[in-house]
């Protein structure tokens, strides 16, 4: 464990490697920032669902996790993958099983889980298109900071942290997957540069929901040792 000062990610924040154990908390702060996506009929129990369905998919080729937490309270996370480095955990595809025969036992939660798993094609997709993975071979999988520490440098310090952890892997470029639901000024402010975007409603073949807020994906990308604090 790592104590950080005020000015590094707020006074008394423990900053540590992920453990099974998290996975609970990481995915309620999930849900709580993610949650429903206006495919579950404001079902709780059938959101959680489909939050630890994302969660476990992300920790999955997640080479490396860190846990920003307070006095026992979570605070944050940030999962990156390395290439050729190994995962974290092995039991996600047994996992993986559990969850999804979970939702695919009611119609709603089988429209979901087919939604989201679309999404995850277009992500695929737009990777292809946009050939970002022979130059940036490694990725941030998930970073999420909670509501309460947000200001407070917590989401600074997992970003700081997390670059270091590609500079020591001689990671020449990384990239993530983002949408115009998350605060994608964050990246623009760190100076990654936005090399694919793709607009839901222009995009009818996908068979998207229409009812569905219109929403934008994009992949940003940028070379560690450059990105690692925000630009003036």
């Amino acid at each position: 464990m790592h104590n950080i000062a005020n000015g590094d990610g707020g006074i008394g924040v423990v900053y540590s490697p992920m453990i099974w154990s998290d996975v609970e908390a990481i995915t309620r702060q999930f849900d709580e920032t993610w949650g429903h996506y206006g495919l579950t009929g404001n079902d709780s129990k059938l959101s959680m669902l489909l939050s630890y369905h994302f969660v476990l998919h992300y920790i999955a080729p997640s080479t490396r996790g860190e846990i920003a937490h307070k006095n026992g309270e979570f605070m944050g996370v940030a999962l990156s993958r390395v290439p050729g480095q190994p995962v974290m955990f092995g039991n996600i595809a047994q996992e993986m099983a559990k969850i999804d025969e979970r939702l695919n036992s009611t119609p709603a939660g089988h429209n979901a889980l087919a939604d989201t798993e679309l999404g995850f094609e277009i992500e695929r997709r737009m990777e292809r298109q946009s050939g970002i993975n022979a130059k940036a071979p490694a990725e941030v999988e998930l970073f999420l900071v909670s509501s309460a520490s947000r200001g407070h440098g917590v989401g600074g310090a997992l970003w700081s942290r997390t670059m270091d952890y590609f500079e020591r892997s001689q990671v020449p470029m990384f990239y993530l997957h983002t949408d115009s639901d998350c605060d994608v000024s964050f990246y623009d402010r760190h100076g990654l540069k936005r090399v694919a975007e793709r607009d839901e409603q222009r995009h009818p073949d996908d068979g998207r929901d229409p009812q569905l807020a219109p929403t934008k994906m994009f992949i940003y990308a940028g070379v560690p040792a450059k990105v690692k604090q925000v630009v003036a």
